[in-house]
């Protein structure tokens, strides 16, 4: 690592090593141990991080005129009643899932899909009945001796 990339990486990352990305820091840590360049650049680094972080922010109030601006702009906005408005609501959504315009085909496959899923749980759960009453049949009748007649 260079003096130079270190000192842009303390301009992005700060002088705490540890914030820095992990395949920077082991090329620092050696840059470290052998400039004093570098340590003297963490030094001011750390200075103004310390400046930074402990700085009180002041306190910013909107003027008068961005107030009434973002009013202005609030009550053009048209209003909207979601009790009275579900139908557009709904094809909103229907046009964001088929943005094309052409919802007949697509709305087809996305209701065969459910279909299918839907008959395929529940064929599932007939088929798993069908297996547990089978192993306990198998069971019962290799616990029950044979009767032999001698």
């Amino acid at each position: 690592m260079t003096l130079e990339r270190f000192i842009d990486l303390l301009d992005a990352y700060g002088a705490d090593l540890d914030l820095w990305p992990q395949s920077e820091q082991s090329a620092a840590t050696a840059l470290l141990a052998a400039l004093p360049e570098a340590r003297e650049a963490q030094r001011r680094a750390a200075t103004a991080d310390a400046l930074l972080f402990n700085a009180a922010l002041p306190m910013i109030e909107p003027s008068d005129a961005l107030r009434q601006r973002v009013l202005a702009q609030v009550a053009m906005l048209p209003a909207a009643s979601p009790a009275s408005n579900w139908r557009g609501q709904v094809l909103e959504a229907l046009a964001l899932l088929f943005p094309t315009g052409r919802s007949l085909p697509q709305f087809a496959a996305l209701a065969l899909a459910v279909a299918i899923g839907i008959s395929a749980g529940f064929a599932n759960i007939g088929f798993a009945d069908a297996q547990e009453s089978d192993l306990v049949s198998v069971q019962i009748a290799s616990a029950t001796p044979l009767l032999s007649e001698d």
